[in-house]
Protein backbone atom coordinates (compact mmCIF):
# COMPACT_ATOMS: atom_id res chain seq x y z
CA UNK A 1 0.00 0.00 0.00
CA UNK A 2 2.25 3.26 0.99
CA UNK A 3 5.53 2.97 1.54
CA UNK A 4 8.37 5.06 2.25
CA UNK A 5 11.37 6.29 1.02
CA UNK A 6 14.19 8.43 2.36
CA UNK A 7 15.12 10.68 -0.38
CA UNK A 8 17.86 13.78 -0.30
CA UNK A 9 15.16 15.81 1.32
CA UNK A 10 13.74 13.32 3.81
CA UNK A 11 11.33 10.76 4.37
CA UNK A 12 8.34 10.40 1.55
CA UNK A 13 5.44 7.78 1.17
CA UNK A 14 5.65 6.10 -2.06
CA UNK A 15 2.82 5.01 -4.70
CA UNK A 16 -0.34 6.37 -5.82
CA UNK A 17 -1.69 9.94 -4.14
CA UNK A 18 -5.07 11.43 -4.26
CA UNK A 19 -5.05 15.44 -3.99
CA UNK A 20 -7.92 17.62 -3.75
CA UNK A 21 -8.36 21.56 -5.01
CA UNK A 22 -10.55 23.17 -3.02
CA UNK A 23 -10.82 26.81 -2.26
CA UNK A 24 -13.08 29.92 -3.10
CA UNK A 25 -15.49 30.05 -5.97
CA UNK A 26 -13.51 31.52 -8.79
CA UNK A 27 -10.12 31.22 -7.04
CA UNK A 28 -8.61 29.22 -9.84
CA UNK A 29 -8.81 25.91 -9.10
CA UNK A 30 -9.59 24.44 -12.49
CA UNK A 31 -7.28 26.76 -14.08
CA UNK A 32 -4.58 25.01 -11.60
CA UNK A 33 -5.70 21.59 -12.74
CA UNK A 34 -5.05 22.37 -16.27
CA UNK A 35 -1.58 23.53 -15.50
CA UNK A 36 -0.66 20.59 -13.38
CA UNK A 37 -1.82 18.43 -16.31
CA UNK A 38 0.08 20.68 -19.28
CA UNK A 39 3.37 20.60 -16.47
CA UNK A 40 3.33 16.71 -16.36
CA UNK A 41 2.89 16.03 -19.52
CA UNK A 42 -0.67 14.67 -19.31
CA UNK A 43 -2.51 17.30 -21.82
CA UNK A 44 -0.37 18.88 -24.76
CA UNK A 45 -1.43 22.29 -24.04
CA UNK A 46 -3.00 24.35 -21.35
CA UNK A 47 -6.67 25.14 -21.99
CA UNK A 48 -8.53 28.02 -20.69
CA UNK A 49 -11.67 28.20 -18.63
CA UNK A 50 -13.49 31.57 -21.08
CA UNK A 51 -12.51 29.17 -23.98
CA UNK A 52 -14.17 26.42 -22.52
CA UNK A 53 -11.20 23.96 -23.44
CA UNK A 54 -10.12 22.91 -20.02
CA UNK A 55 -9.97 18.86 -18.93
CA UNK A 56 -11.53 20.59 -15.78
CA UNK A 57 -15.40 21.61 -15.91
CA UNK A 58 -15.79 20.03 -19.33
CA UNK A 59 -19.51 19.13 -18.70
CA UNK A 60 -22.14 21.20 -20.95
CA UNK A 61 -23.88 23.03 -17.74
CA UNK A 62 -20.57 23.78 -16.60
CA UNK A 63 -19.12 25.19 -20.16
CA UNK A 64 -22.32 26.82 -20.48
CA UNK A 65 -22.30 29.07 -16.68
CA UNK A 66 -18.50 29.09 -16.64
CA UNK A 67 -18.28 27.58 -13.23
CA UNK A 68 -17.80 24.31 -11.87
CA UNK A 69 -21.36 22.43 -10.73
CA UNK A 70 -19.21 18.65 -9.78
CA UNK A 71 -15.91 17.31 -8.91
CA UNK A 72 -14.01 16.48 -11.74
CA UNK A 73 -10.78 13.84 -11.53
CA UNK A 74 -8.06 13.40 -13.37
CA UNK A 75 -5.01 11.39 -13.46
CA UNK A 76 -1.63 11.97 -14.44
CA UNK A 77 2.11 10.75 -13.66
CA UNK A 78 5.02 13.08 -11.95
CA UNK A 79 8.06 12.13 -11.68
CA UNK A 80 7.25 8.36 -11.69
CA UNK A 81 4.68 8.81 -9.31
CA UNK A 82 1.08 8.68 -10.14
CA UNK A 83 -1.13 11.11 -9.38
CA UNK A 84 -4.92 11.69 -9.15
CA UNK A 85 -6.24 15.53 -8.74
CA UNK A 86 -10.02 15.96 -7.95
CA UNK A 87 -11.14 19.58 -8.89
CA UNK A 88 -13.79 20.24 -6.62
CA UNK A 89 -16.66 23.27 -6.71
CA UNK A 90 -16.31 26.41 -4.78
CA UNK A 91 -19.72 27.54 -4.68
CA UNK A 92 -21.10 26.64 -1.46
CA UNK A 93 -24.39 25.16 -3.45
CA UNK A 94 -21.94 22.49 -4.81
CA UNK A 95 -20.04 21.72 -1.87
CA UNK A 96 -21.53 18.46 -1.37
CA UNK A 97 -18.72 17.03 -4.16
CA UNK A 98 -16.23 18.16 -1.71
CA UNK A 99 -17.57 16.99 1.51
CA UNK A 100 -17.77 13.15 -0.46
CA UNK A 101 -14.28 13.41 -1.69
CA UNK A 102 -12.30 14.74 1.27
CA UNK A 103 -12.26 11.33 3.58
CA UNK A 104 -10.01 9.21 0.73
CA UNK A 105 -8.08 11.92 -0.43
CA UNK A 106 -4.14 12.59 1.18
CA UNK A 107 -3.99 15.99 1.17
CA UNK A 108 -6.00 19.20 -0.39
CA UNK A 109 -3.85 22.48 -1.82
CA UNK A 110 -6.74 25.23 -1.07
CA UNK A 111 -6.42 27.99 -4.02
CA UNK A 112 -7.48 31.25 -2.52
CA UNK A 113 -6.19 34.94 -3.41
CA UNK A 114 -5.49 38.05 -1.34
CA UNK A 115 -9.52 38.81 -1.53
CA UNK A 116 -10.65 39.85 1.91
CA UNK A 117 -14.35 39.07 0.73
CA UNK A 118 -13.55 35.77 0.11
CA UNK A 119 -11.87 35.21 3.49
CA UNK A 120 -14.94 33.75 5.27
CA UNK A 121 -15.97 30.99 2.17
CA UNK A 122 -12.09 30.19 2.85
CA UNK A 123 -12.81 29.84 6.42
CA UNK A 124 -15.73 27.33 5.77
CA UNK A 125 -13.48 24.89 3.69
CA UNK A 126 -10.47 24.97 5.97
CA UNK A 127 -12.83 24.15 8.98
CA UNK A 128 -14.18 21.07 6.98
CA UNK A 129 -10.43 20.20 6.69
CA UNK A 130 -9.29 20.29 9.86
CA UNK A 131 -12.21 18.52 11.17
CA UNK A 132 -11.40 15.54 8.67
CA UNK A 133 -7.65 15.82 9.78
CA UNK A 134 -6.79 16.71 6.14
CA UNK A 135 -2.97 17.74 5.62
CA UNK A 136 -3.35 20.83 3.57
CA UNK A 137 -1.11 23.49 1.32
CA UNK A 138 -2.35 26.85 0.80
CA UNK A 139 -1.88 27.84 -3.10
CA UNK A 140 -1.90 31.64 -3.23
CA UNK A 141 -2.74 32.47 -6.57
CA UNK A 142 -2.96 35.05 -8.84
CA UNK A 143 -0.19 36.56 -7.31
CA UNK A 144 0.45 38.78 -9.82
CA UNK A 145 -2.92 40.95 -9.22
CA UNK A 146 -2.09 40.88 -5.23
CA UNK A 147 -2.79 44.78 -4.13
CA UNK A 148 -1.04 43.61 -1.10
CA UNK A 149 2.29 42.68 -0.18
CA UNK A 150 2.70 38.40 1.33
CA UNK A 151 2.96 39.39 4.66
CA UNK A 152 -0.09 41.53 4.98
CA UNK A 153 -2.11 38.77 2.87
CA UNK A 154 -0.74 36.37 5.50
CA UNK A 155 -2.61 38.36 8.20
CA UNK A 156 -5.43 38.84 5.96
CA UNK A 157 -6.14 34.80 5.99
CA UNK A 158 -5.11 33.25 8.95
CA UNK A 159 -8.01 34.45 11.06
CA UNK A 160 -9.56 31.64 8.89
CA UNK A 161 -7.59 28.69 10.02
CA UNK A 162 -6.59 26.95 13.35
CA UNK A 163 -3.05 26.12 12.58
CA UNK A 164 0.01 29.07 11.40
CA UNK A 165 0.33 29.97 7.81
CA UNK A 166 3.68 28.80 7.16
CA UNK A 167 5.20 30.87 4.26
CA UNK A 168 7.27 28.80 2.10
CA UNK A 169 8.16 31.72 -0.63
CA UNK A 170 8.59 35.18 -0.41
CA UNK A 171 8.03 36.93 -4.26
CA UNK A 172 10.68 39.00 -6.12
CA UNK A 173 10.11 42.35 -6.56
CA UNK A 174 11.05 43.69 -10.02
CA UNK A 175 9.05 47.44 -9.28
CA UNK A 176 5.74 47.14 -9.15
CA UNK A 177 5.51 43.68 -10.31
CA UNK A 178 6.53 39.97 -8.98
CA UNK A 179 8.89 38.49 -11.12
CA UNK A 180 10.36 35.57 -9.77
CA UNK A 181 10.09 33.90 -6.41
CA UNK A 182 12.49 32.54 -3.13
CA UNK A 183 12.06 28.75 -1.98
CA UNK A 184 12.33 29.72 1.82
CA UNK A 185 13.21 25.86 2.79
CA UNK A 186 15.51 25.13 -0.37
CA UNK A 187 17.04 28.69 -0.27
CA UNK A 188 17.26 29.21 -4.01
CA UNK A 189 15.67 32.01 -5.65
CA UNK A 190 13.67 31.38 -9.19
CA UNK A 191 12.27 34.14 -11.77
CA UNK A 192 9.53 33.11 -13.57
CA UNK A 193 9.13 31.88 -17.18
CA UNK A 194 5.77 31.82 -18.88
CA UNK A 195 4.21 28.43 -19.58
CA UNK A 196 8.17 26.95 -18.90
CA UNK A 197 10.00 26.48 -15.39
CA UNK A 198 11.07 28.81 -14.13
CA UNK A 199 14.91 30.13 -14.54
CA UNK A 200 17.41 30.12 -11.33
CA UNK A 201 18.82 33.34 -10.18
CA UNK A 202 21.31 34.90 -7.64
CA UNK A 203 20.17 36.99 -4.90
CA UNK A 204 21.89 39.81 -4.01
CA UNK A 205 21.57 42.96 -1.84
CA UNK A 206 18.04 43.64 -0.26
CA UNK A 207 16.16 40.39 -1.89
CA UNK A 208 18.83 38.64 -0.02
CA UNK A 209 18.02 40.26 3.35
CA UNK A 210 14.40 39.99 3.46
CA UNK A 211 15.05 35.89 2.47
CA UNK A 212 17.19 35.56 5.43
CA UNK A 213 14.17 37.28 7.71
CA UNK A 214 11.53 35.00 6.24
CA UNK A 215 13.46 32.23 6.33
CA UNK A 216 14.59 32.34 10.42
CA UNK A 217 10.81 32.96 10.76
CA UNK A 218 9.66 29.89 9.05
CA UNK A 219 12.36 28.25 11.04
CA UNK A 220 11.15 29.88 14.46
CA UNK A 221 7.85 28.32 13.62
CA UNK A 222 8.60 24.72 12.94
CA UNK A 223 11.43 25.10 16.27
CA UNK A 224 7.73 25.40 18.14
CA UNK A 225 7.42 22.06 17.60
CA UNK A 226 11.45 20.30 17.80
CA UNK A 227 13.36 21.26 20.46
CA UNK A 228 16.53 20.03 18.65
CA UNK A 229 15.86 22.76 15.89
CA UNK A 230 14.89 25.13 18.59
CA UNK A 231 18.73 24.74 19.97
CA UNK A 232 20.33 25.27 16.33
CA UNK A 233 18.49 28.46 16.26
CA UNK A 234 19.07 29.95 19.56
CA UNK A 235 23.09 28.98 19.26
CA UNK A 236 23.03 30.37 15.83
CA UNK A 237 23.48 26.78 14.25
CA UNK A 238 22.40 27.12 10.59
CA UNK A 239 20.23 23.67 10.40
CA UNK A 240 20.89 21.13 7.99
CA UNK A 241 18.66 21.38 5.00
CA UNK A 242 17.42 17.71 4.95
CA UNK A 243 16.59 18.56 8.77
CA UNK A 244 14.31 21.03 7.74
CA UNK A 245 12.40 19.39 4.35
CA UNK A 246 11.72 16.48 7.44
CA UNK A 247 10.35 18.95 10.21
CA UNK A 248 8.01 20.49 7.22
CA UNK A 249 7.12 16.96 5.98
CA UNK A 250 6.38 15.53 9.54
CA UNK A 251 4.68 19.06 10.84
CA UNK A 252 2.44 18.43 7.52
CA UNK A 253 0.85 15.38 8.14
CA UNK A 254 0.51 16.26 11.76
CA UNK A 255 -2.05 19.02 11.14
CA UNK A 256 0.72 21.05 13.05
CA UNK A 257 1.21 23.90 10.04
CA UNK A 258 -0.38 24.73 6.87
CA UNK A 259 2.18 25.44 4.52
CA UNK A 260 1.88 28.43 1.90
CA UNK A 261 3.15 28.33 -1.33
CA UNK A 262 2.90 31.21 -4.74
CA UNK A 263 2.32 31.26 -7.79
CA UNK A 264 -0.22 32.29 -11.29
CA UNK A 265 -1.92 29.48 -12.63
CA UNK A 266 -2.90 31.06 -15.70
CA UNK A 267 1.17 30.89 -16.62
CA UNK A 268 1.75 28.33 -14.83
CA UNK A 269 3.87 29.78 -12.36
CA UNK A 270 4.78 28.39 -9.31
CA UNK A 271 3.31 24.16 -10.30
CA UNK A 272 6.16 22.93 -10.80
CA UNK A 273 7.21 23.78 -6.68
CA UNK A 274 3.85 22.87 -5.63
CA UNK A 275 4.06 19.61 -7.29
CA UNK A 276 7.38 18.57 -5.59
CA UNK A 277 6.25 19.70 -2.09
CA UNK A 278 3.21 17.77 -2.41
CA UNK A 279 5.43 14.20 -3.90
CA UNK A 280 8.01 14.83 -0.88
CA UNK A 281 6.33 15.87 2.07
CA UNK A 282 2.19 14.73 1.56
CA UNK A 283 1.43 11.29 3.23
CA UNK A 284 0.39 8.23 1.17
CA UNK A 285 -2.82 5.99 1.18
CA UNK A 286 -0.97 4.28 3.98
CA UNK A 287 -1.96 6.85 6.23
CA UNK A 288 -4.91 7.79 4.86
CA UNK A 289 -6.10 4.35 5.32
CA UNK A 290 -5.10 4.32 8.96
CA UNK A 291 -6.89 7.63 9.38
CA UNK A 292 -10.21 6.44 8.29
CA UNK A 293 -9.83 3.00 9.77
CA UNK A 294 -9.68 0.82 6.79
CA UNK A 295 -8.03 -2.45 7.44
CA UNK A 296 -4.77 -3.75 5.70
CA UNK A 297 -5.35 -7.16 3.70
CA UNK A 298 -5.70 -9.11 0.40
CA UNK A 299 -9.45 -8.25 0.38
CA UNK A 300 -10.18 -5.04 -1.57
CA UNK A 301 -11.50 -1.56 0.17
CA UNK A 302 -12.66 1.33 -1.41
CA UNK A 303 -14.47 4.64 -0.81
CA UNK A 304 -17.50 5.45 -3.26
CA UNK A 305 -15.97 9.32 -3.98
CA UNK A 306 -18.78 9.99 -6.98
CA UNK A 307 -21.02 8.81 -9.09
CA UNK A 308 -21.82 9.29 -12.59
CA UNK A 309 -24.06 8.26 -15.58
CA UNK A 310 -22.60 8.20 -19.01
CA UNK A 311 -24.28 7.56 -21.71
CA UNK A 312 -22.43 4.61 -23.46
CA UNK A 313 -20.79 3.13 -19.89
CA UNK A 314 -23.62 3.42 -17.89
CA UNK A 315 -22.96 3.96 -14.51
CA UNK A 316 -19.74 4.55 -13.46
CA UNK A 317 -18.90 4.87 -9.65
CA UNK A 318 -15.43 6.50 -8.56
CA UNK A 319 -13.34 4.92 -5.51
CA UNK A 320 -10.59 5.74 -3.99
CA UNK A 321 -9.33 1.95 -3.46
CA UNK A 322 -7.45 1.79 0.12
CA UNK A 323 -6.31 -2.24 0.06
CA UNK A 324 -6.16 -5.09 -1.65
CA UNK A 325 -6.45 -4.92 -5.93
CA UNK A 326 -9.71 -5.10 -7.95
CA UNK A 327 -9.91 -5.78 -11.69
CA UNK A 328 -12.95 -7.00 -13.93
CA UNK A 329 -15.67 -9.25 -12.66
CA UNK A 330 -14.17 -8.52 -9.05
CA UNK A 331 -17.46 -9.02 -6.59
CA UNK A 332 -17.85 -5.92 -4.20
CA UNK A 333 -20.24 -5.55 -1.71
CA UNK A 334 -22.14 -2.23 0.21
CA UNK A 335 -22.18 -1.80 4.07
CA UNK A 336 -25.59 -2.89 3.72
CA UNK A 337 -24.79 -6.26 1.98
CA UNK A 338 -25.67 -5.21 -1.30
CA UNK A 339 -23.47 -7.12 -4.09
CA UNK A 340 -22.22 -6.26 -7.65
CA UNK A 341 -19.80 -7.43 -10.16
CA UNK A 342 -17.46 -4.79 -11.63
CA UNK A 343 -17.90 -4.48 -15.48
CA UNK A 344 -14.68 -2.59 -16.14
CA UNK A 345 -11.76 -0.52 -14.58
CA UNK A 346 -11.02 2.97 -15.79
CA UNK A 347 -8.66 5.85 -15.81
CA UNK A 348 -10.07 8.67 -15.35
CA UNK A 349 -9.33 12.69 -17.13
CA UNK A 350 -12.00 15.01 -17.02
CA UNK A 351 -15.10 13.34 -18.99
CA UNK A 352 -13.38 10.76 -19.93
CA UNK A 353 -13.18 6.93 -19.23
CA UNK A 354 -9.83 4.82 -20.14
CA UNK A 355 -10.38 1.34 -19.96
CA UNK A 356 -7.17 0.13 -18.03
CA UNK A 357 -6.06 -3.01 -16.15
CA UNK A 358 -7.36 -4.19 -12.75
CA UNK A 359 -5.61 -0.94 -9.83
CA UNK A 360 -3.91 -1.69 -6.81
CA UNK A 361 -4.33 0.06 -3.33
CA UNK A 362 -3.86 4.02 -3.29
CA UNK A 363 -5.71 3.96 -6.70
CA UNK A 364 -8.84 6.24 -7.67
CA UNK A 365 -10.45 4.80 -10.68
CA UNK A 366 -13.73 4.45 -12.39
CA UNK A 367 -15.22 0.94 -11.95
CA UNK A 368 -18.46 0.05 -14.03
CA UNK A 369 -21.41 -1.14 -13.65
CA UNK A 370 -21.86 -1.20 -9.44
CA UNK A 371 -26.08 -0.79 -9.79
CA UNK A 372 -25.87 -1.23 -5.85
CA UNK A 373 -23.37 1.15 -5.23
CA UNK A 374 -23.98 4.71 -4.32
CA UNK A 375 -21.61 8.04 -3.46
CA UNK A 376 -20.01 7.58 0.05
CA UNK A 377 -20.52 3.94 0.20
CA UNK A 378 -17.57 1.37 1.53
CA UNK A 379 -17.05 -1.18 -0.61
CA UNK A 380 -14.92 -4.91 0.11
CA UNK A 381 -14.50 -7.96 -1.95
CA UNK A 382 -14.32 -10.03 1.55
CA UNK A 383 -17.13 -12.95 2.83
CA UNK A 384 -18.60 -10.40 5.24
CA UNK A 385 -20.15 -6.77 4.56
CA UNK A 386 -17.63 -4.02 5.80
CA UNK A 387 -18.30 -1.42 7.95
CA UNK A 388 -19.31 2.20 6.83
CA UNK A 389 -15.58 4.04 6.96
CA UNK A 390 -17.20 7.51 6.54
CA UNK A 391 -20.47 9.55 6.01
CA UNK A 392 -21.09 12.69 4.71
CA UNK A 393 -24.72 13.88 4.92
CA UNK A 394 -25.55 16.35 2.80
CA UNK A 395 -26.85 19.56 4.36
CA UNK A 396 -30.53 20.10 4.07
CA UNK A 397 -32.13 21.65 1.31
CA UNK A 398 -32.94 25.09 1.31
CA UNK A 399 -34.79 26.07 -2.18
CA UNK A 400 -37.05 24.09 -4.57
CA UNK A 401 -38.89 24.12 -7.62
CA UNK A 402 -41.91 22.01 -8.83
CA UNK A 403 -41.17 20.33 -12.16
CA UNK A 404 -43.19 18.56 -14.83
CA UNK A 405 -42.79 16.62 -17.95
CA UNK A 406 -43.16 18.96 -20.94
CA UNK A 407 -45.11 16.50 -22.97
CA UNK A 408 -47.43 13.39 -21.30
CA UNK A 409 -44.97 10.72 -22.97
CA UNK A 410 -42.57 12.33 -21.35
CA UNK A 411 -43.85 10.93 -17.99
CA UNK A 412 -42.44 7.62 -18.32
CA UNK A 413 -38.55 8.93 -18.40
CA UNK A 414 -39.33 10.66 -15.01
CA UNK A 415 -38.68 8.25 -12.96
CA UNK A 416 -35.17 7.21 -13.76
CA UNK A 417 -34.15 10.43 -14.74
CA UNK A 418 -35.08 11.20 -10.98
CA UNK A 419 -32.99 8.34 -9.61
CA UNK A 420 -29.91 8.99 -11.24
CA UNK A 421 -30.10 12.50 -10.74
CA UNK A 422 -30.09 11.54 -7.04
CA UNK A 423 -27.43 9.49 -7.51
CA UNK A 424 -24.68 11.77 -9.07
CA UNK A 425 -25.67 14.48 -6.50
CA UNK A 426 -26.95 12.91 -2.93
CA UNK A 427 -27.53 16.83 -2.09
CA UNK A 428 -30.73 16.78 -4.04
CA UNK A 429 -33.79 15.83 -2.56
CA UNK A 430 -37.42 14.35 -4.94
CA UNK A 431 -40.48 14.90 -2.90
CA UNK A 432 -43.63 13.84 -4.73
CA UNK A 433 -46.67 15.73 -3.54
CA UNK A 434 -49.59 14.18 -3.47
CA UNK A 435 -51.79 16.98 -2.95
CA UNK A 436 -50.99 19.17 -5.56
CA UNK A 437 -50.10 16.57 -7.89
CA UNK A 438 -46.29 17.50 -8.35
CA UNK A 439 -43.01 17.06 -7.86
CA UNK A 440 -40.65 18.69 -5.85
CA UNK A 441 -37.00 18.85 -6.32
CA UNK A 442 -35.17 20.36 -3.34
CA UNK A 443 -31.61 21.85 -3.69
CA UNK A 444 -29.33 24.10 -2.06
CA UNK A 445 -29.77 27.17 -4.44
CA UNK A 446 -31.12 28.51 -7.49
CA UNK A 447 -28.13 27.62 -9.65
CA UNK A 448 -27.94 24.09 -7.63
CA UNK A 449 -31.79 23.84 -8.94
CA UNK A 450 -30.71 25.02 -12.66
CA UNK A 451 -28.26 23.26 -13.14
CA UNK A 452 -30.19 19.76 -12.07
CA UNK A 453 -33.00 20.88 -14.48
CA UNK A 454 -30.69 21.27 -17.28
CA UNK A 455 -28.98 17.33 -16.43
CA UNK A 456 -32.39 16.41 -16.66
CA UNK A 457 -33.26 17.59 -20.01
CA UNK A 458 -29.06 17.16 -21.60
CA UNK A 459 -28.47 14.06 -19.93
CA UNK A 460 -31.59 12.17 -19.35
CA UNK A 461 -34.06 13.37 -22.36
CA UNK A 462 -36.42 14.83 -19.63
CA UNK A 463 -37.59 18.45 -20.47
CA UNK A 464 -38.97 19.53 -17.27
CA UNK A 465 -39.86 23.65 -17.38
CA UNK A 466 -39.60 25.11 -14.14
CA UNK A 467 -43.07 25.33 -12.75
CA UNK A 468 -42.66 27.62 -9.42
CA UNK A 469 -39.34 28.23 -7.37
CA UNK A 470 -40.07 27.71 -3.34
CA UNK A 471 -37.90 28.47 -0.46
CA UNK A 472 -38.37 26.70 2.64
CA UNK A 473 -36.02 27.27 5.90
CA UNK A 474 -35.76 26.00 8.92
CA UNK A 475 -34.11 26.51 12.38
CA UNK A 476 -30.90 23.51 12.29
CA UNK A 477 -32.83 22.07 15.39
CA UNK A 478 -36.29 21.41 13.52
CA UNK A 479 -37.20 18.20 12.89
CA UNK A 480 -39.44 18.53 9.95
CA UNK A 481 -37.88 17.61 6.32
CA UNK A 482 -39.14 19.02 3.22
CA UNK A 483 -41.17 15.85 2.70
CA UNK A 484 -42.79 15.60 5.44
CA UNK A 485 -45.02 18.92 4.84
CA UNK A 486 -46.62 21.54 7.40
CA UNK A 487 -43.90 24.25 6.86
CA UNK A 488 -45.65 27.43 4.35
CA UNK A 489 -43.61 28.01 1.32
CA UNK A 490 -43.84 30.93 -1.08
CA UNK A 491 -43.31 30.94 -4.24
CA UNK A 492 -40.42 33.33 -5.09
CA UNK A 493 -40.20 35.62 -8.61
CA UNK A 494 -37.21 37.38 -9.59
CA UNK A 495 -36.76 41.13 -9.24
CA UNK A 496 -40.14 41.15 -6.51
CA UNK A 497 -40.62 40.99 -3.07
CA UNK A 498 -39.34 37.87 -1.48
CA UNK A 499 -41.09 36.46 1.28
CA UNK A 500 -39.55 33.33 3.21
CA UNK A 501 -41.71 30.87 6.18
CA UNK A 502 -38.94 31.18 8.59
CA UNK A 503 -40.35 29.68 12.17
CA UNK A 504 -42.33 32.26 13.60
CA UNK A 505 -40.60 35.23 11.72
CA UNK A 506 -40.54 35.88 8.06
CA UNK A 507 -37.64 37.29 6.14
CA UNK A 508 -38.56 39.74 3.41
CA UNK A 509 -35.65 41.08 0.84
CA UNK A 510 -35.68 44.64 0.60
CA UNK A 511 -37.39 45.31 -3.16
CA UNK A 512 -35.22 47.96 -4.28
CA UNK A 513 -32.01 45.17 -3.81
CA UNK A 514 -30.68 44.09 -7.32
CA UNK A 515 -29.64 40.80 -5.75
CA UNK A 516 -31.20 37.32 -6.97
CA UNK A 517 -32.15 34.40 -5.76
CA UNK A 518 -28.78 32.72 -4.90
CA UNK A 519 -27.86 35.71 -3.14
CA UNK A 520 -31.26 34.92 -0.85
CA UNK A 521 -30.22 31.38 -0.07
CA UNK A 522 -26.30 32.34 1.15
CA UNK A 523 -28.13 34.96 3.59
CA UNK A 524 -31.21 32.48 4.83
CA UNK A 525 -28.15 30.13 5.82
CA UNK A 526 -26.73 33.04 7.47
CA UNK A 527 -29.66 34.16 9.35
CA UNK A 528 -29.95 30.15 10.56
CA UNK A 529 -26.93 30.65 12.37
CA UNK A 530 -27.21 34.49 14.47
CA UNK A 531 -29.84 35.95 16.36
CA UNK A 532 -32.69 37.52 15.08
CA UNK A 533 -32.16 41.68 14.88
CA UNK A 534 -34.87 44.10 13.64
CA UNK A 535 -32.22 45.66 11.23
CA UNK A 536 -29.15 44.31 10.63
CA UNK A 537 -26.39 45.54 7.71
CA UNK A 538 -25.13 43.42 5.32
CA UNK A 539 -23.11 40.32 6.45
CA UNK A 540 -19.59 40.21 4.86
CA UNK A 541 -19.43 36.42 4.66
CA UNK A 542 -21.42 34.63 2.39
CA UNK A 543 -23.87 37.40 1.56
CA UNK A 544 -23.00 39.65 -1.50
CA UNK A 545 -22.37 43.37 -1.18
CA UNK A 546 -25.05 44.24 -3.13
CA UNK A 547 -27.93 42.33 -1.04
CA UNK A 548 -30.32 44.37 1.53
CA UNK A 549 -32.63 42.50 3.94
CA UNK A 550 -34.84 43.35 7.37
CA UNK A 551 -36.40 41.10 10.13
CA UNK A 552 -40.42 41.52 9.93
CA UNK A 553 -42.25 40.21 12.56
CA UNK A 554 -45.40 37.50 11.41
CA UNK A 555 -48.79 39.36 10.84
Amino acid sequence: MGQNDNGPNGTRSLGPRCVALVGPFQSGKTTLLEAILARTGAIQRQGTVDAGTTTGDSGQEARHHKMSVEATFATTNFMGDNYTFVDCPGSIEFIQDMRSVLPAIDAAVVVCEADEKKVPQLQLILRELEDQNIPRFVFLNKIDKADKRVRETIKLLQPASRVPLLLRQIPIWNGDIISGFVDLALERAFVYKEHAPSEIVELKNENLDRKKEARFKMLETLADHDDQLMEQLLEDIEPPRDKVFDDLAKELRERIVCPVLLGVATRSNGVLRLLKAIRHESPGSAETAQRLGAKAGNDATALVLKTFHTTHGGKMSVVRLLAGQAGDGTTLTTSSGDSGRVSGVFKLMGQHFEKRAQAAAGETIALGKLENAKTGDTLSSGKQPPSALTQAKPHAPVLAIAVQAKERKDDVKLGPAFTKLTEEDPSLTVVHNPENHEVVIWGQGEMHLRVAAERLADRFWCRCPRDRLRSDIERPFGNRSPSAGGTRSSQVATGSSVTLSWRSSRCRADPGSSSKTASLVALCREITSRPLRKESSTPSSTVRSDFRWSICPSP
